[in-house]
This record gives C-alpha cells, sequence and structure tokens, in this order.
C-alpha cells in the first residue's frame, strides 16, 4: 500500500475490521484507541463482569498519561484513591521455614523505608476493566460477552474467528489481549509460539475487608503502597476506595511445591503470610489473627507462573499486554504495560494502513509489531525483572533497607523511569487526516 494522499480522512484509507480477543485493561484500550482512530472494532470476552483477578491494583503515572491520550484519565482518577509512596519492610533475618514457626513474641522490627513515587491510583480490577469496557461501548465498539473466540483460519490478508455461532467472521486484524491463560486459538492456526515458556514466580491475591483489617488493626496511610520483600518472593497491599485491602503477591513455590492445585495452592499461600509476619509489623495477637484470616476467610486466586514471553505477531494475528509476555512487575506496573500496547498496536497499524510505517524488514504487520515490541518497553521491564529478582537476596535487602531509609533519594532513578512512558497523542475525534495523524511524536514510537 502507498502513502495516503494529503489530506485524505482515516475513514477514506479504511483501518478495516479489527477483532479484539480479551476486555481487560489491555484488550479495552486497544479497543477505545482502536475506534477512535476509525476502525469498526469487535470486543470478544469470555467473563462476566464485574470480575476480579489476581492483581496489585496499582495503576502508576505511565499507565494513567496513556489513559488520558484516549480521553479516560480524568474519570479513572475519580474512582480510584491516589497513591504518593512507597513503603517497604525488607526481610534481613533470616526467614522461618513456615509461617507457623513464627513466635509469640513481637518480632524486632526494622524500620521501613519510604520511598516518594509519582502519583498513581489504587482500583479494584472489577470496577477498573468494567469502566474501560463501558468506555469502550461508548466509543462505538461492538462488545460480545460472555464469548469465547475461537481463531479458525487465517490467509495474508484476513483472519477468521468463530465465536461459537458455527459461522466464522472475517476480520483484517485480530488483537489476543486474553491475559495469562486465555485460549484464543486453535492448533493449526495463529501459532505466536513460546519464546520464554512459563517460569517462575506464582501470582496470588484476595482482598481483606475494612471490617477484617479492623479487627487485625492493620492500617496503611492515605497514599500508601506497602511492600512487604523477602527470600521467597514479594507482597504488595494498598487500599482500595470501598476500604478493603488487596493483597497481591509473586511467590516463588520452589523446585519442591506441587502445582497450584491443591498442597501448592496452600504452600504458596503460607509463604505470603510468613513475608508478611517475618516485616516485624505484627504483634502476636495480629498475627494469630492474620493466619486465622488467612486460613479461613480468604478468598484466594492464584496465577500459573508468571514470567513468560512469546512472539509477539505473524501475518495478520498480534499479541499485546500479558498475552505477549509477562516480566513481573512491581506495582501495577503490568496493566500500564498493557494499556500502552494497546494504544501503540492501535496506531502502528493505522500508520500501517495509511502506508507511512517503515519496513522495518518485514513484509507482514505481524512481524512489524513483533520486532517493535521486542524493543517497546524493554528498558522498563527488564528494570523491574532485575529489581525483583535482587530483592530474593539478603544482602542485596539488607542494603537497600540500610541505605534507602538514610538516603531514599537513591531510588528516584527506578522510581521515575517507570512514571515516564512513552508519549501518545490524544485522540478527541476520529475524524483526522493523515497527515495530522502520521505525526512525528506518534512515528517515534511505533518506528524503529
Amino acid at each position: 500500500m502507498g502513502p495516503a494522499e494529503s489530506g485524505s480522512s482515516i475513514e477514506d484509507q479504511g483501518l478495516g475490521k479489527v477483532a479484539i480477543v480479551g476486555a481487560g485493561v489491555a484488550g479495552s484500550a486497544a479497543a477505545i484507541r482502536f475506534a477512535q482512530r476509525g476502525a469498526k472494532v469487535t470486543l470478544f470476552e469470555r467473563s462476566v463482569f464485574p470480575r476480579e483477578k489476581v492483581c496489585g491494583c496499582c495503576l502508576g503515572a505511565a499507565g494513567l498519561a496513556a489513559l488520558d491520550a484516549i480521553g479516560a484519565g480524568e474519570s479513572i482518577r475519580d474512582l480510584g484513591l491516589p497513591t504518593k509512596f512507597f513503603r517497604g519492610y525488607f526481610q534481613v533475618a533470616k526467614a522461618s521455614p513456615t509461617a507457623t514457626q513464627v513466635t509469640e513474641e513481637k518480632r524486632s522490627r526494622v524500620p521501613a523505608v519510604r520511598i516518594p513515587i509519582r502519583e498513581g491510583i489504587a482500583l479494584s480490577r472489577a470496577e477498573l476493566d468494567q469502566h474501560l469496557l463501558t468506555l469502550a461501548i461508548e466509543a462505538g465498539v461492538q462488545v460480545r460477552q460472555p464469548c469465547e473466540a475461537t481463531i479458525v483460519a487465517e490467509s495474508g490478508e484476513s483472519v477468521s474467528i468463530d465465536a461459537g455461532t458455527g459461522s466464522p467472521e472475517t476480520f483484517d486484524l485480530v488483537v489476543v489481549a486474553a491475559g495469562l491463560t486465555g485460549r484464543f486459538r486453535q492448533r493449526d492456526a495463529a501459532d505466536l509460539r513460546w519464546l520464554e515458556t512459563p517460569n517462575g514466580p506464582m501470582g496470588l491475591s484476595a482482598h481483606m475487608s475494612r471490617d477484617e483489617a479492623k479487627e487485625i488493626d492493620w492500617k496503611l496511610e492515605s497514599g500508601e503502597i506497602q511492600m512487604h520483600c523477602g527470600r521467597d518472593g514479594y507482597v504488595g497491599i494498598v487500599c482500595l476506595p470501598n476500604g478493603s485491602l488487596d493483597i497481591a503477591a509473586a511467590v516463588h513455590p520452589g523446585k519442591k511445591t506441587p502445582s497450584v492445585m491443591g498442597g501448592g495452592k496452600v504452600a504458596i499461600q503460607m509463604k505470603t503470610l510468613a513475608l508478611l509476619l517475618d516485616s516485624g509489623l505484627f504483634d502476636s495477637l495480629q498475627s494469630r489473627k492474620l493466619k486465622l484470616w488467612f486460613a479461613e476467610v480468604a478468598c484466594w486466586q492464584t496465577t500459573p507462573p508468571l514470567r513468560r514471553r512469546r512472539v509477539s505477531g505473524r501475518g495478520r494475528v498480534v499479541a499485546i499486554g500479558d498475552a505477549a509476555g509477562y516480566v513481573e512487575p512491581l506495582t501495577g506496573e503490568g496493566m500500564t504495560w498493557g494499556i500502552e500496547s494497546g494504544l501503540a498496536v492501535a496506531d502502528s497499524w493505522a500508520l500501517y494502513r495509511l502506508g507511512q510505517m517503515t519496513a522495518n524488514g518485514e513484509a507482514d504487520f505481524g512481524a512489524n509489531w513483533d520486532r517493535r515490541a521486542a524493543k517497546f518497553q524493554t528498558r522498563r521491564r527488564y528494570l523491574c525483572r532485575w529489581v525483583t529478582g535482587m530483592v530474593r537476596y539478603r544482602p542485596a535487602r539488607w542494603l537497600a533497607c540500610h541505605v534507602l531509609r538514610r538516603a531514599h533519594w537513591l531510588a528516584t532513578p527506578f522510581t521515575r523511569s517507570l512514571a515516564n512512558g512513552p508519549r501518545f497523542d490524544a485522540t478527541s475525534s476520529i475524524h483526522r487526516t493523515a497527515s495530522s495523524f502520521a505525526d512525528a511524536s506518534l512515528r517515534t514510537h511505533v518506528s524503529s
């Protein structure tokens, strides 16, 4: 396709029909952006909303900036509670083998580290996903829910999806945003193979109600993201707008831990509990109440191993968000990366259809996206992976605890890097000319 004629509109060029599989933050953000760019978008979601997911429920400054570009940032801020600093507890003594061996005496408390961050928000995934899906519908996106979409055939110019009707529908592009475990293809279609098979820590989360937190006397300051880091992983806690606490952990199961079902799930819960108790934050009475809540009250959700990476595109099928890969973020970066990739793939598709995307050594759109996705967010992803790897080592935790407590500004380069994402131009209307759409700022972030 040659370059678009000056002054022709996006609709004249035609962004075609786009199918998005998965209506989480990445899928809904992508759907809104595609619709604003002028595509005819169908969003498939197999779950019934609202629904909770394993998630830290934190959205950072970079994620909010990306939402601002699609006109969703202000309403999302109104729904959430501001987050303004980390309070970190680092396990510097030898960890107890199991949470049941915690003594009845109050542990000697290691002073926490307080690190300021650029303001983000805390909001449950049930509310965030539902709100973004509502905004997508308002943008003109056709939503099919609950509906499980399966890619059944593909060619150089189109992809066929079966949504359970027995009559496959053809699309110009399929964007897979089905998360860590979502199904989206048959064995012989859209084979986005794994480059790094699932490995590493497993995710775990639950919500503690306001009354349950009051009973344990577990209080967070306004704007606090509480972190507990140790040998087996880390736990993050934030207060949600309804007063409940979201507890989310990334825990290494260990070589002898069975699968996530049965005993494996219990083992991960106990390691999460041990990370909390070993911080010294809770006295003996609080510890007993917390153990009871973990064992008898909490409704736990888990994930398979978190770390993974796959080919992000081939032909007219591309993957974004967790479906493309996961590099163990700390506090909300996963949602930010998903939102940003949703906007970036829509912008890339528009440039591709307008003939203004560089070939980048590949002929088809999927291969172009795969090459760009490999470079997109790389620094922030590997910075998170490095940090989460380092906190597993006691000398590194000891150093972080004693140095950052006296000079928290040493963490500024890290927090600033996570808060600075790519810039996206705002899309208030789909009626934009090719020349104004394909501006330099957009090409900076979707071209090599």
